[in-house]
């Protein structure tokens, strides 16, 4: 592997990884003694996120005309599909699972991207690092708020409605891209990156109100329905005097 893919495996695992500890952080272990998920079940989910992210992108390079048009609602119909598996309905910790398979999924997705612009801009330019950081942070973002509002709609037993949401939030932002990703073809750049700032501040924006508000909120449900049960915090470990 080259400089180049090697910068853009970083560039693309690191805001989905980054992503996940900060966010679930407050869900498990050593803020709480019991965990709100497993540990291996939400890796293992973020494996299976990158397998699927991968073909995804090949896909999109292989169909690009059908996928610049249709992806999103793929995507997302992606996770809705293994999401809503029968092991995962109607369980308190599947939006966990779902954040954990959405991130390996924008870490795959994401990683392509900018190992393809980087390529094609020839090297390591300054101004193509910083653009391709920010939308990988984008994908990220993006990607994982969608997928845990889908997981939260599964929990629910209401997966639907959950799913429409997450579509029409993934459409919103594939449109404000649309500009710019028409500068490689004489786009006006100015509109193109001013909309992708945009985009960024709106999915930043939902990403906060998903983890900050409605996921936390969800949890408060999902204890009041096992009777009231809070799961214990962490206590600190005192060293025994002398």
């Amino acid at each position: 592997m080259d400089l180049t893919s090697l910068v853009a495996a970083a560039i693309g695992f690191a805001p989905p990884i980054a992503l996940m500890l900060w966010t679930l952080q407050d869900y498990t272990y050593p803020k709480v003694e019991r965990p709100y998920f497993s540990d291996p079940t939400l890796f293992g989910m973020f494996a299976v996120g990158i397998v699927i992210g991968v073909v995804l992108y090949a896909a999109s390079l292989f169909v690009a005309p059908a996928y610049i048009i249709f992806g999103f609602l793929l995507e997302e119909a992606v996770k809705l599909m293994i999401i809503n598996l029968p092991r995962f309905q109607r369980r308190a910790d599947t939006p966990f699972y779902a954040f954990g398979l959405s991130a390996g999924m924008a870490a795959a997705l994401a990683f392509g991207a900018v190992n393809r612009t980087l390529a094609l801009t020839g090297g390591l330019d300054a101004a193509a690092v910083v653009i391709v950081v920010a939308y990988s942070v984008l994908i990220a973002l993006l990607n994982i708020s969608t997928g845990t509002t889908i997981g939260m709609g599964v929990a629910r037993g209401t997966p639907w409605p959950f799913f429409g949401q997450a579509v029409v939030v993934h459409l919103a932002v594939v449109l404000l891209l649309a500009p710019f990703s028409a500068i490689s073809t004489g786009g006006d750049s100015t509109i193109g990156l001013v909309l992708f700032a945009v985009a960024l501040i709106f999915i930043a924006t939902y990403y906060y109100f998903v983890h900050r508000r409605l996921l936390p909120a969800y949890v408060k449900e999902a204890l009041a329905k096992m009777g009231g049960m809070k799961p214990k915090k962490a206590r600190k470990v005192r060293k025994s005097k002398d």
